[in-house]
């Protein structure tokens, strides 16, 4: 909407806009010199102000990079949330105070750095290499500029310069690096037995049980937030775009797109490269000339080129191939490289061609003449193309006019569906969870549920659904989820309440008998007593594939064993499952055996470590010696 305005803003009719505008502006600039300043900030960091527009800001970046990661599957409920809102700010005050302390510690990007570091980012390389084109249209998608978002950047460099070179410093001795590999490495014998669960009560609880249980528990037996909405749907593909063109708008279509129905001459090719530096002595340049030209006179005797290339060439890139370098267009290689190559005939030998590189010995092995397509045999495809462009352009234009439609009335869904002859389709009530039809698209929930679209009942921006496919949707009706009766939830209540107190008297049965345990009980006169098996696991390692994950992770976490005793444990299993662990005997790994890949491995994975808990502590620090104030009310 706001690029449609920007679009319409021209000539005379923005300057007499703009100075519309500008007139309260100044006035009310005047007017804001001579009155005290309200704080607006949602940080001060130091002297800086963290405003909420800034904030805002990041906040759109991360959740809009977060959709793209997750698609569909996106929550808003899950990611969105006020513990999230207060992280980001937090890392944006962490930013500011690096960037203080690394402004007054002299730290500064210089523009080569700039450029280097722009030149490394994946999202702005074709096929590995820095595209400044890449680089305009990423920019542009996200409504940047380069100079603002070199700006922005040149911070985040001088922000992270200090940690990094933190983390970098980190230094793990060798003794710790032996200290590791022998606990990674560490096998143990252990025994165990699983405690049953209780099973829940036949007998089924008082109504004054059932009472005081859901007056605790109530808020697990709520009803769907639900809504109902009515909407539009736009696509594309359903969108009439005016008459066909006829040959006339083709053909000059044909003529300014000539070039993608040309194939261009290809020549596959073979080389041998005798290198010297462009500035090599002359001696050197004639023994590197003569060289190529004894090796092109022994493939033209009949010599293996491939061979030849082999043993003699000094690219190493297509030394191994036999000098291939496979099939090749015009403007691929070296200018003296390309007009040799392009002068010879198909299997023949070059004498030597010289270029920045050095020498070339050029074989031509085949070649592929060029091909160009003519109109007549194109002329369906321009015409499909054509087809596509103006029914999109129509469908553009549609959705920009419902727009506009829905600005001037944003309660009338009759009066936008009018314009483009659509229809205003109603939902029945859904929730988040299995919903059907528009309901359970994603993006369409997201502001289904928005409480913004819920207290103000105003048409919504077009939702994507698809490519060229939008809706327009309006909540029309509401309904919160609330508290359950009672008498509607009884069956639910008891069964609830019968598996809680299966569980705390399971919990309490382990407690008692893991206090019998520790207290020297033996293991397999507990097992006897619940007639379940001991299981047990001799020589297991931390990765170990015989013992349940959950079980070795807790045998893995009891103490040593002292000489000629077991250490004994009573456990809680993440599935609340109950476990009573015997731990036999504990032997360190023997950091002697250990590769040394796998020794550079883990001494990578402690310095990573180190380096963390270090940066952490210096912003820590930094923080400590830096006045921060945050205003909770305005982070939203």
């Amino acid at each position: 909407m706001l690029q449609a305005l920007r679009n319409n803003l021209k000539g005379w009719v923005a300057i007499v806009a703009v100075a519309i505008i500008a007139i309260p502006v100044l006035f009310f600039g005047i007017q804001d010199y001579f009155s005290t300043r309200v704080p607006t900030y949602v940080a001060k960091v130091g002297d800086v102000e963290i405003q909420p527009e800034d904030f805002r800001e990041r906040w759109f970046e991360y959740t809009r990079e977060m959709r793209r990661i997750f698609g569909d599957n996106y929550d808003a409920s899950l990611i969105e949330t006020p513990v999230a809102r207060r992280q980001m700010l937090e890392r944006m005050i962490d930013e500011q105070v690096l960037f203080q302390y690394g402004s007054r510690a002299g730290v500064s990007v210089s523009d080569a750095l700039l450029r280097e570091e722009i030149a490394k980012i994946p999202a702005f390389q074709n096929n590995g290499v820095f595209d400044p084109t890449q680089y305009q249209l990423r920019l542009a998608a996200n409504n940047l500029s380069p100079a603002a978002f070199e700006v922005r950047f040149r911070r985040e460099l001088t922000s992270s310069f200090l940690p990094r070179k933190v983390s970098e410093s980190s230094f793990v001795p060798q003794a710790a690096v032996d200290r590791f590999l022998a606990l990674d490495g560490q096998l143990r014998d252990f025994r165990f037995v699983r405690i049953p669960p209780v099973p829940p009560s036949a007998e089924a609880p008082s109504e004054e049980a059932i009472a005081e249980w859901f007056a605790t528990h109530g808020e697990r037996f709520r009803s769907e937030e639900q809504v109902e909405l009515e909407y539009i749907e736009l696509d594309a593909a359903r969108v009439e775009p005016a008459a066909d063109p006829d040959d006339t708008t083709l053909k000059a279509r044909y003529e300014a797109q000539k070039d993608r129905y040309v194939t261009e001459e290809r020549r596959l090719v073979s080389h041998i490269l005798v290198q010297v530096a462009p500035d090599a002595a002359a001696d050197a340049v004639k023994a590197a000339q003569e060289k190529a030209a004894s090796l092109a006179a022994e493939a033209r005797a009949g010599a293996d080129f491939a061979e030849l290339a082999r043993a003699n060439t000094d690219d190493l890139g297509s030394r191994a191939e036999g000098g291939d370098l496979g099939w090749i267009e015009r403007g691929q290689m070296a200018p003296a490289f390309e007009t040799a190559l392009f002068a010879m005939e198909a299997g023949t030998i070059s004498d030597p061609v010289k270029t920045e590189e050095g020498f070339h010995v050029i074989q031509l092995r085949d070649i592929r003449p060029g091909s160009a397509r003519s109109f007549e045999e194109v002329r369906e495809e321009l015409l499909a193309e054509a087809r596509a462009t103006a029914r999109e352009t129509a469908y553009n234009d549609l959705v920009g006019r419902i727009v506009d439609q829905v600005l001037n009335d944003p309660s009338d869904l009759e009066a936008a569906a009018a314009i483009g002859g659509l229809t205003v389709r109603r939902t029945g009530p859904f929730g988040r969870v299995g919903a059907s039809g528009i309901g359970a698209i994603p993006a369409v929930q997201r502001v289904a549920f928005n409480e913004l679209a819920i207290s103000n009942r105003a048409i919504s921006d077009p939702i994507e659904i698809g490519q060229n496919h939008v809706v327009f949707v309006r909540v029309v009706d509401h309904r919160p989820s609330a508290q359950r009766p009672l008498e509607e939830v009884r069956g639910e209540v008891v069964a609830a309440l019968l598996a809680d107190e299966a569980r705390k008297a399971t919990i309490e049965r382990a407690r008692e008998l893991g206090r019998r345990f520790v207290g020297g009980e033996a293991l397999d006169a507990i097992a006897a007593e619940l007639s379940v098996p001991v299981e047990s696991a001799n020589g297991a390692g931390r990765r170990s594939l015989e013992v349940d994950r959950a079980v070795l992770d807790e045998a893995f976490e009891v103490a040593r064993p002292a000489e000629g005793r077991a250490s004994r444990v009573r456990a809680e299993l993440p599935d609340g499952g109950q476990v009573l662990i015997e731990v036999l005997r504990v032997v360190d790994g023997d950091p002697a055996t250990v590769d040394e890949a796998a020794r550079n491995a883990a001494r990578q994975q402690l310095t990573a470590a180190v380096g963390v808990e270090e940066t952490r502590a210096f912003i820590a620090a930094l923080r400590a010696a830096t006045t921060v104030e945050v205003v909770e009310e305005r982070l939203r």
